[in-house]
């Protein structure tokens, strides 16, 4: 059953990230948010092309880790953090991570909505 974690300040995502990349978050908190807030992360760090190319190492290692080793599609990780990068790029600094993934999630809800399509050119 998944469990989501409250992601209501930057500092439990940064934890998040922490704990995703050392393949230590549990498998019940790898959830939709999750993946936004690991998006949101990256894309202001690391720039598109930087969070793409850890996106997509991470996941890959997350997914074997948890016995999952097919789990990853290239089509929608990039998908997302192209939108993602477009979504954000419009706020300023003032604007935290936490506040960044409750607009997202908003906008693409779980099961709801099918990945974003990047916008053009991406």
């Amino acid at each position: 059953m998944k469990r989501e974690l409250p992601l209501s300040d930057d500092g439990e995502i940064e934890r998040l990230v922490r704990d995703f990349e050392a393949l230590s978050l549990p498998r019940a908190n790898w959830t939709h948010r999750a993946h936004l807030a690991v998006g949101v992360h990256y894309v202001r760090h690391r720039g598109l092309d930087g969070a793409l190319q850890q996106m997509r190492q991470r996941l890959q290692a997350y997914n074997l880790a948890w016995g999952d080793p097919d789990g990853y599609d290239e089509a929608i990780t990039a998908s997302y953090l192209c939108s993602i990068a477009a979504d954000i790029s419009a706020d300023d600094h003032t604007v935290s991570m936490a506040e960044q993934v409750a607009r997202l999630e908003k906008r693409w809800p779980s099961g709801i909505t099918p990945p974003p399509r990047p916008p053009s050119p991406c």
